[in-house]
């Protein structure tokens, strides 16, 4: 076994528009009997949303580092390979290690900057004082959200719906889960059941034996973009700010908006390194060493800013671009295209999204959510966003990357609620 360590290091990669930058780690390859029993939450948390992408043999060696709660996986030669080129794979330095010499298997201790443990700074949005302001506006909803706990960690936020002790909350965390305990308002304790899951939507509702005091139906509210709006959690704090970002639309996969530009930032914009033949950015007429300064009237001053302003759209929408040539100002527009997210590039661009964020393990494919730049972890999923009047506009449902949460429209799970609430009732008649 070799003891080799590696250093953090950021890969200096182009990527298309659609592309995040890779997220920097530290990697430890050291022998398998140094390893020790300790997993952050973090590291956790990135193993488990590389599972479903992994093939079996490398899913089970993940899988056993979480049952055993530790950070180091033991590869052979072949097997780390397989991992090293998995697009799949968000870690960097893999490539550092020479698996010519000294033969034998490889351990690595996986390491992450710790994003749970971030100082907020002062001037930050989600400074506490500055949350603090907001407590007021949400205190009449936080009866009506709970905390979802399994082995003594909370899983989930959860949405209560109904006085009958029915809670909604996010399938994909719930689901398979031995034990299920509710934590209300109050500091009680309720044991839960899973007792109905939508799959599409990735929403379940559990029960507890209790009454508990639901959300008021009534007080959803019309939505517009820029709207600020509130994350309240069971204690009755406002845990997290943000803004309305992309109006209800699907985010199924497949087919996803490009403009077909390989950009490199530069001093007041993005630069257009490269145009792709035949792309929305070519027939507007951008053509390399234009610097792009703004879409749709918002300021665009980094790669990620372009990736998010192009992700608010759907293939075929118009875009109003703004750059500059030469340093003079010019406007065009461009009918976006698409291309398709499958294979390796679904899987490239899941690893991607993960850059400065933790992504929910299903952070995708809902046929109808909202979406918004409050910063979430996947545990605070289930619990319900509310506009600054106090209304509540949809429930939480994924995070999905450094400046996307998904939720879904209130209609919509009040819709799924019903249904479910009638089909209860006609099996008890």
């Amino acid at each position: 076994m070799r003891n080799v360590t590696h250093g953090t290091g950021k890969m200096n990669m182009k990527h298309l528009i659609c592309a995040f930058l890779l997220l920097s780690m530290l990697l430890l390859a050291l022998p398998a009997q140094q390893a020790e029993a300790q997993l952050p939450r973090d590291v956790q948390d990135m193993f488990e949303g590389m599972l479903d992408d992994l093939d079996d043999d490398l899913r089970a060696k993940f899988e056993q580092a979480i049952e055993n709660e530790t950070a180091t996986v033991e590869f052979t030669v072949e097997e780390f390979l397989r991992f090293r080129d998995d697009p799949i794979n968000p870690f960097e330095g893999l490539d550092r290690i020479d698996v010519k010499e000294g033969g034998g298997n490889i351990a690595l201790k996986f390491e992450l900057p710790s994003i749970r443990n971030r100082k907020i700074l002062p001037f930050e949005r989600q400074e506490l004082q500055h949350l603090a302001g907001f407590d007021s506006i949400v205190k009449p909803l936080i009866p009506s959200v709970v905390a979802i706990m399994s082995d003594n960690r909370q899983i989930a936020l959860g949405t209560v719906v109904d006085d009958n002790g029915y809670i909604v909350t996010k399938a994909s965390e719930v689901n398979q889960r031995k034990y299920l305990k509710v934590v209300t308002s109050d500091a009680k304790d309720h044991e839960a059941k899973v007792v109905f899951e939508n799959e599409e939507n990735d929403i379940a509702i559990i029960k507890v034996e209790s009454t508990l005091q639901p959300i008021n139906w009534n007080r959803s509210a019309e939505t517009s973009a820029g709207q600020f709006i509130l994350l309240p959690a069971p204690n009755g704090k406002v845990y997290s700010m943000g803004t309305y970002s992309v109006a209800p639309r699907t985010t199924k996969t497949g087919k996803q908006a490009r403009l077909g530009v390989d950009p490199d930032e530069v001093p007041g914009g993005v630069m257009v390194s490269e145009i792709l033949p035949n792309t929305s950015a070519y027939l507007a007429g951008l053509i390399n060493g234009d610097i792009i300064t703004s879409i749709d009237g918002d300021p665009i001053r980094s790669v990620s800013q372009l990736v998010n302003a192009i992700r608010k759209n759907a293939p075929g929408d118009t875009i109003r671009i703004e750059y500059l040539r030469n340093g003079v100002a010019n406007t065009t527009k461009a009918i976006l295209d698409s291309f398709d997210i499958s294979g390796d590039r679904a899987k490239r661009y899941k690893m991607m999204s993960r850059l400065g964020a933790i992504p929910s393990r299903r952070a995708d494919n809902f046929p109808s959510v909202f979406q918004h730049d409050a910063p979430l972890f996947p545990e605070q999923c289930g619990g319900p966003v509310v506009d600054l009047d106090g209304k509540i506009i949809g429930i939480n449902i994924a995070r999905n990357g450094r400046a996307a949460t998904y939720a879904i429209p209130l209609e919509n799970v009040q819709r799924l609620v019903q249904e479910f609430l009638r089909e209860a009732v006609a099996v008890r008649e």
